[in-house]
C-alpha cells in the first residue's frame, strides 16, 4: 500500500502555498500581498482613505498657503522617524477650532507624503459622510493594515496580516488593542527581523483626521439595563460618553503602537480640541508629545488674504465685466477680519459669492451687508459664521422649512424617525437626496425653489443622480442648525421635523404617489425606500398619533399599497431578509406592535384586515390573534422604553391604547404627577 502525501512539493490552491508535506506534518503559509489585501478589503472603510471616491472633492490647502505649518509638520515626519530615535515623541497632535483648515492640512501633507513616498497610511475620520464607516472606531485597525499590505516594501507583512486572519476569522469583531496586536504589531516584528533590500524606500507616516468625528460602533441597545429608561437628555449624555470612550480608546491604542519598537512610523492625529483628547495629552505620560495649535502663531491671517485675493481673480477670469480693481483691499481686510482666523468663514464665501447667479459683485454685498450685525469681538468666536449662514438661509423663499428639510435628511434625523420599536435599525436604511426632495416636496417643484439659494452650504445631487445624499461642505453647518443659541429662528425641534414628516407620509399613503412627477426608474427607487420607512422606521405609529391624520389613513387603498410592499426587493424580519408577499409580516409587527393588548387602533383594525385578506388571496399565511399576542407581549417592554427615550417627559397611556396615547406628566422631586 502507498504511502498518503509521501513527497508533495510547492503545491497552491486557493491562495494558500504548501511548500512540502512529509508523512502528516503541513507546512502551509499564505500567500503574500493579494491574499491581505483581499481578507482586508471587506473590513476596511474605503472612503477614509485619502484618495477616495468619497475625498474626490475634500479641501486642501490652496497653493502659497499655510506654508509654515505644513512645513513644520512634514519636517518633524520626516527627519527623525521611528522608534529606535526616541518612542515616546512618535505622535504629533495638530488641533484647533472649528473651521481652522485642520482637514485641508491633513489633505494636502496626506498628498505631499505621498508623492515623496512617505505615506504608508492614512485615515480620515467623518461624522456627515454617506458613508457610515468613516465615523466608527472599528474600521481604523483593518484601513491601516490594509495600506500597509499594499506598500512593496511590506511584503512580509502582508503574508503574515493574511496567516492572522485565517487562523482568526473574528479578529475584526474584537477590541482594537487585539486587532492592532495582530493585523499590525506582530506583523511589523516579523517584518523587523527580515533583512531589507537597500534599494527598497520605507513610508514614514501615518495620518489620522477627525478623531473628534469618531462615533462608538453600535447602537445602543434600548433593553439594556436601568439606564436604557433614562429620558432623552440622558441618552443623548450616554451617547456622549460613548463617543468620548471611543477616541480614548483608539489614543491609547495609537499610543501603544508608537511605543512598540518594531513600528517604524510617526502618527499625525488631527483633531478639535474635545474635552476627552485634551485629557488625554494633557496627562504626564503624553503631554511630551509634540502638539501644533492652529492659532496666530501661523499667521492664518496673512494665508486667508493670499486665499482671498487668489479665488477673487479666478472669478474676474470667469467674469471680464468685472473690474480688476474688484473687491477693494479694504473689502479684503475686512473678510480676513472676520474670518477670525477660520478658513471655513472665507471658503464659504467664496463658494456663495462664486455660486450661480452670475453675479458675484452683488452677491459679495450682501455677505457684507449682512456682516454688518457681527461683532467680532463677540465671545462666540463664530459669530461672523453664524451671521453668513443666517444670510444665506435667508435668502430662501421659506428659511424656516429650508432648515426643518435640512435638518430631517441629516444623518441624525429625528428620534421618532430613526428609532422606535424598529427604527434603531434605520441606520442602515440608504438616504439618497433624490427620496427626500421627492418624499418632502408637498408641490413640484418646491426642492428646487428651496436648495436652490444654499448650494454655497449643501451639496445637492442633480436630479439623475438616484442614489447620492446631500452633504455639508463642513459639520460646522450642521452644528449651525443643531444649536438654537446659534441659529435663532431657524431652530427646528424635534416635533416641527416629526410633524412635516408625518404630513408627508400621510400625503403620499392616500394619493399613492408623491407630489412630483416621476419617471419608471424613479418610481421603482422612490416606491422601493418608502416602503422601508414604512416598515423599519416608528414613523407609521406618529401618524397614527395624530388625531388629524386618522381620516386619511382610513382611506388609504390598502391592498395598492400591499402590492407595492411585496414588490420591495428585501425587507429584514426577524433577522432576515424577506421578498414577496413575505414582506407584509414585518410591517404587521410594526403596525400591531403599538396597539393597547386588549383592542387595536381603529386605524390598526382597517390596514390589519386589509393586510390578512392581501395575503389569504395571495395564499400566505394569516396571522392569528395568538400571533397579535406574541408580538406585543415581546415587544411591549422594548416599545416602553423606546417611547421613553422618544418622548421625554411623557408616558403611554395603556388602559386606553392609542385612542389617548399621551399623558403628560411634570417631574418633581418627589414623583411624577398626572396633569
Amino acid at each position: 500500500m502507498s504511502r498518503p502525501f509521501e513527497v508533495v512539493h510547492h503545491v497552491v490552491a486557493d491562495s494558500i502555498s504548501v511548500t512540502e508535506v512529509r508523512g502528516n506534518y503541513y507546512d502551509m503559509r499564505a500567500s503574500p500581498g493579494d491574499g491581505a489585501s483581499q481578507l482586508l478589503q471587506p473590513h476596511i472603510a474605503a472612503g477614509a482613505l485619502p484618495n477616495s471616491e468619497d475625498r474626490c472633492d475634500a479641501p486642501k490647502c490652496h497653493p502659497d498657503t499655510r506654508v509654515a505649518v505644513q512645513d513644520s509638520i512634514v519636517s518633524w515626519a520626516a527627519h527623525s522617524t521611528g522608534s529606535k530615535a526616541d518612542p515616546a515623541r512618535n505622535i504629533m497632535w495638530v488641533t484647533g477650532p472649528a473651521g481652522t483648515g485642520k482637514t485641508a492640512i491633513a489633505g494636502s501633507i496626506a498628498e505631499t507624503c505621498s508623492k515623496r513616498g512617505l505615506l504608508a497610511g492614512a485615515f480620515f475620520f467623518s461624522s456627515f459622510s454617506s458613508d457610515v464607516s468613516r465615523r466608527l472606531k472599528q474600521y481604523l485597525i483593518p484601513t491601516l493594515a490594509y495600506q500597509l499590505v499594499c506598500l512593496p516594501s511590506f511584503q512580509d507583512v502582508a503574508r503574515e496580516v493574511a496567516l492572522a486572519i485565517r487562523q482568526d476569522p473574528a479578529i475584526f469583531d474584537k477590541r482594537l488593542t487585539d486587532q492592532l496586536e495582530a493585523l499590525i504589531i506582530r506583523p511589523l516584528r516579523v517584518w523587523r527581523r527580515t533583512p531589507a533590500e537597500s534599494s527598497e524606500i520605507v513610508p514614514q507616516v501615518i495620518i489620522i483626521d477627525g478623531l473628534d468625528e469618531c462615533e462608538a460602533g453600535r447602537p445602543h441597545n434600548p433593553r439594556r439595563g436601568k439606564a436604557a429608561r433614562n429620558n432623552a437628555e440622558e441618552q443623548l449624555k450616554q451617547d456622549h460618553r460613548r463617543k468620548e470612550e471611543a477616541q480614548v480608546e483608539i489614543l491609547e491604542t495609537l499610543l501603544r503602537l508608537a511605543n512598540e519598537p518594531a513600528f517604524p512610523f510617526r502618527i499625525i492625529l488631527f483633531s478639535r480640541p474635545e474635552p476627552a483628547i485634551r485629557r488625554f495629552f494633557s496627562h504626564p505620560t503624553t503631554k511630551i508629545f509634540p502638539e501644533i495649535f492652529l492659532d496666530n502663531q501661523y499667521d492664518p491671517d496673512s494665508d486667508i488674504a493670499l486665499f482671498l485675493r487668489a479665488k477673487f481673480a479666478e472669478i474676474r477670469l470667469r467674469h471680464p465685466s468685472i473690474p480688476a480693481s474688484w473687491p477693494p483691499e479694504d473689502v479684503i481686510k475686512l473678510l480676513v477680519e472676520k474670518a477670525s482666523g477660520q478658513f471655513i468663514y472665507v471658503s464659504t464665501v467664496i463658494r456663495f459669492v462664486d455660486g450661480p447667479s452670475r453675479n458675484p459683485q452683488l452677491l459679495l454685498k450682501q455677505v457684507l451687508d449682512s456682516g454688518m450685525h457681527a461683532d467680532v469681538k463677540s465671545p462666540n468666536p463664530l459669530a461672523p459664521l453664524d451671521v453668513l449662514y443666517t444670510s444665506i438661509m435667508n435668502r430662501c423663499p421659506d428659511p424656516q422649512l429650508l432648515a426643518t428639510w435640512i435638518m430631517v435628511t441629516e444623518d441624525h434625523t429625528p428620534a421618532s424617525f430613526t428609532t422606535g420599536l424598529l427604527g434603531w435599525r434605520m441606520v442602515d436604511m440608504p438616504r439618497p437626496a433624490f427620496f427626500w426632495k421627492t418624499f418632502l416636496s408637498s408641490y413640484p417643484g418646491e426642492a428646487d425653489s428651496l436648495l436652490e439659494d444654499v448650494s454655497s452650504l449643501l451639496a445637492n445631487p442633480p436630479r439623475e443622480d438616484l442614489k447620492t445624499s446631500f452633504r455639508f461642505y463642513h459639520r460646522s453647518f450642521g452644528e449651525f442648525l443643531s444649536t438654537p443659541q446659534r441659529c435663532i429662528d431657524l431652530y427646528i425641534s424635534k416635533e416641527r421635523r416629526t410633524s412635516l414628516l408625518v404630513a408627508r407620509l400621510v400625503q403620499v399613503l392616500k394619493a399613492k404617489e408623491p407630489a412630483c412627477a416621476l419617471t419608471e426608474r424613479e418610481a421603482q427607487d422612490f416606491y422601493d425606500t418608502f416602503c422601508v420607512v414604512i416598515v423599519r422606521s416608528s414613523l407609521l405609529y406618529d401618524a397614527i398619533a395624530d388625531p388629524s391624520a386618522k381620516a386619511d389613513l382610513l382611506a388609504c387603498d390598502l391592498l395598492w399599497w400591499m402590492q407595492k410592499l411585496c414588490n420591495v426587493p428585501g425587507v429584514t424580519f426577524q433577522g432576515k431578509k424577506t421578498s414577496g408577499c413575505g414582506a407584509i409580516y414585518p410591517w404587521l409587527e410594526n403596525l400591531h406592535a403599538y396597539c393597547n393588548p386588549l383592542f387595536c387602533h381603529p386605524i390598526c383594525n382597517y390596514w390589519r384586515r386589509g393586510a390578512e385578506r392581501f395575503a389569504r388571496d395571495n395564499g400566505r399565511f394569516v396571522p392569528r390573534p395568538l400571533w397579535y399576542l406574541r408580538v406585543w407581549v415581546i415587544e411591549r417592554r422594548r416599545k416602553r422604553l423606546e417611547l421613553e427615550r422618544m418622548h421625554p417627559g411623557w408616558i403611554f397611556d395603556w388602559p386606553h391604547g392609542l385612542a389617548i396615547p399621551f399623558a403628560k406628566i411634570e417631574k418633581n422631586e418627589d414623583a411624577p404627577v398626572l396633569n
